[in-house]
């Protein structure tokens, strides 16, 4: 709810503080009426002409009519009539212009009838769903027709009606409260009944709900509180209860629209993305954005209307209108380059071998040693159910031969057994030596020419995902070996895939229970199987984004891994390059708050695996220092005893009142506070001392040279 004062419409206002009034002198005379005694009714006209006449203009009720009803109902004793009135006023079709003139009746029958108000209420429960599991036995009364006549207004003005004028009490209140949630509650996902709540929240708003509406013209005015007249029919705890419901429903409607305009904006780039790189977009993804939009819209005017009735401000979303270009254009050109030659999916020639060309195994190895494992979804054996499967085939055979011929079976079987048992161990010892493609290549030769049964499969599902984090080196290779059988075995592929998912999700839920090594063998995995086309690229971004949202401790450690791994596979091609281009974006924004040295070499090492940096020599040449400061660095630096002399005169006459000399030579402690000539300048002290220590040491090894001749 906004704060105190509110903007509203000057009529409004005014309608709804005489409204205020006329309810409070109903109650007022509601409380104030004594009940008519049998005498007083018999004293009045109970012809069964005039009854049955006022019955049938009851039928036709019309706001018109009402006037002369109630001066009808002063003169007639209709004490025998009063349930068929309750049952035919909740049973007419009202306009929203009748509905004060009825209750004026409701209240003239209610004050002469006292039982009229229990049947009444009675009468309009029987169209009203009170629980969540109760079905709306007439939809039409909670529902806004075509014309725009609310069929149902019985049942939802009508009622608060009744209710503020005193006609119902507690009771009243209590089915309106169970009605009311009913509508909010339950249409969380169309959002139909958005037409019933705004048919409330204008006339009978501020007295349900606290609800000021917006003005709907071009007049308006501030209002306070003190204002707008309250009716006490209602407690301000039951109003604010009312209002929380109507505001949640508003919330529900809100998130609705959010998600339909990403939709529509999902397929709006779509169809203008085909429209440039292909030229046009196809039937069905147009009639797909028609639809997208169309459900936009139709949310976006429901959620105007209902802003506006309760008298809060329209959310505004942004509609992309196209693709983003730069994006595009930046997947185009790299799309080109990748054409051209200029730039390579793999950084050499032995990648690509060994990510691109797999071995061929349906064409190596005979079907029938694959034909059960090539369905991607293995059928369960059932149970026979016709007589004719049953095999009687062979029962007339002698026994003692039937029984020896079993024994043979059983002896070659287990045999052949125990034969594949010691195969598969040797097999997973060797998946520890697979070092080559050579040797992966082989291993999946063997699987699938003699292991290739359902429990093997399965056995080699968890050896492959049980790697240990201390043997990364395996990583690559099992995940060309998993490429390779999954032609002939889906369900491996699929199997192993959705285990590794599993747990990095469960790794990212659960961030900093378990060992670091453990998430990286899991990211580096999934990484590898990506390279290899096995997890779609999509599902590798997704991680990635998972991962950069919290990108914090073993994160941090997690999405260098995985980068470092298939992070140039992901940004050199096309599909995938504008996406992880923004990843490896916020990934360096995000490098600029991590404290730790060691995370921030890992980020910038992932980084230039992924964009490696440009020619270093170029770099360097950028970066050069001018001629004349490494002219006087050699001077200071190089010097020796053949030099000494020429160096000093060098830097005597150097310029030194340049500010760009003066900065340089103040890196080697000369200050220019006293003249380079005096005895006690320290430069000139060192260079004199050298040249005398120099001239030592080569008198020196003359004389041992001499010597030793």
């Amino acid at each position: 709810m906004t704060d105190w004062p509110r903007v509203a419409d000057p009529q409004w206002v005014q309608e709804t503080n005489s409204r205020v009034e006329a309810q409070e002198k109903h109650r007022a005379s509601l409380l104030s009426a004594e009940s008519t005694d049998e005498n007083a009714l018999h004293s009045l006209d109970s012809t069964l002409k005039k009854t049955t006449a006022f019955m049938k203009k009851l039928k036709v009720l019309s706001a018109a009519s009402v006037p002369s009803l109630i001066e009808e109902l002063s003169r007639l004793n209709l004490s025998k009539f009063v349930e068929e009135m309750a049952a035919g006023i909740a049973e007419t079709k009202l306009k929203p212009s009748d509905v004060v003139p009825i209750v004026d009746l409701c209240v003239a029958i209610d004050s002469r009838y006292p039982k009229f108000s229990e049947l009444i209420l009675t009468e309009i429960k029987k169209g009203l769903p009170l629980k969540r599991s109760d079905k709306i036995t007439n939809p039409a009364k909670l529902r806004i027709d075509l014309r725009g006549e609310c069929c149902g207004i019985i049942i939802s003005r009508l009622l608060c009606e009744l209710i503020l004028c005193g006609v119902v009490g507690k009771d009243g209140l209590q089915v309106l409260g169970a009605t009311l949630s009913y509508i909010c509650i339950t249409d969380k996902g169309e959002h139909i009944n958005v037409g019933l709540i705004c048919s409330l929240c204008r006339p009978v708003g501020w007295q349900l709900a606290a609800i000021v509406p917006s003005p709907e013209g071009n007049e308006e005015v501030s209002v306070n509180e003190d204002a707008l007249k309250v009716n006490d029919a209602i407690s301000p705890e039951h109003r604010k209860v009312v209002n929380d419901l109507f505001k949640n429903y508003h919330s529900g409607l809100i998130k609705h629209l959010e998600k339909a305009c990403a939709v529509m904006n999902v397929v709006q780039k779509k169809v203008k993305r085909h429209e440039r790189t292909r030229g046009d977009a196809t039937v069905e993804e147009k009639s797909e954005l028609e639809t997208a939009r169309t459900e936009y819209e139709r949310l976006k005017a429901l959620t105007e209307e209902l802003s506006s009735a309760l008298g809060v401000p329209m959310v505004h979303l942004k509609e992309e209108p196209s693709d983003n270009e730069e994006d595009e254009a930046a997947a185009m050109e790299m799309d080109k380059a990748l054409a051209e030659g200029q730039v390579s999916l793999w950084p050499d020639d032995e990648s690509r071998l060994f990510y691109e060309n797999l071995i061929d195994i349906k064409n190596i190895v005979p079907r029938s040693l694959y034909k059960e494992s090539e369905e991607r979804t293995i059928e369960e054996h059932e149970l026979k159910t016709s007589v004719d499967d049953i095999d009687v085939d062979g029962l007339e055979a002698d026994n003692a031969e039937q029984e020896g011929d079993a024994e043979i079976l059983i002896y070659i079987t287990c045999f052949k057994k125990v034969s594949k048992r010691d195969s598969l161990q040797k097999f997973f010892l060797n998946l520890d030596h697979l070092v080559n493609r050579d040797t992966t290549d082989q291993c999946a030769l063997d699987f699938v020419s003699n292991l290739n049964t359902k429990g093997y499969r399965k056995k080699l599902v968890k050896v492959l995902f049980a790697v240990p984090s201390s043997r990364l080196d395996l990583l690559p290779f099992y995940a060309r070996l998993v490429a390779s059988l999954s032609p002939v075995m889906p369900d491996l592929t699929t199997e192993l895939s959705s285990m590794l998912i599993k747990q990095f999700r469960e790794f990212v839920q659960r961030s900093g229970h378990e060992r670091v090594e453990e998430k990286i063998k899991c990211v580096m995995f999934i990484a590898e199987l990506v390279k290899f086309g096995v997890i779609p690229r999509a599902e590798a971004l997704s991680c990635l984004r998972q991962l950069v949202y919290d990108f914090r401790g073993h994160s941090i450690d997690m999405v260098c891994a995985m980068i470092e791994t298939a992070g140039l596979y992901l940004y050199r091609n096309s599909d995938s390059h504008p996406k992880m281009k923004i990843i490896l974006d916020v990934v360096q924004k995000k490098k600029e708050r991590i404290k730790d040295v060691r995370h921030v070499m890992l980020v910038d090492n992932a980084f230039f695996a992924c964009i490696p940096p440009t020619d270093s020599a170029a770099v360097r040449r950028a970066q050069a220092e001018p001629p004349l400061m490494i002219f006087i660095r050699h001077l200071i630096v190089d010097i020796d005893e053949h030099n000494v002399n020429t160096n000093i005169k060098c830097i005597r006459r150097l310029a030194w009142n340049d500010d760009t000399v003066a900065g340089e030579l103040e890196l080697f402690g000369i200050s220019f506070s006293f003249s380079f000539f005096d005895p006690f300048n320290p430069l000139l002290y060192w260079l004199m001392s050298v040249k005398r220590h120099l001239r030592y040491v080569y008198t020196w090894l003359q004389r041992s040279a001499a010597s030793e001749l």
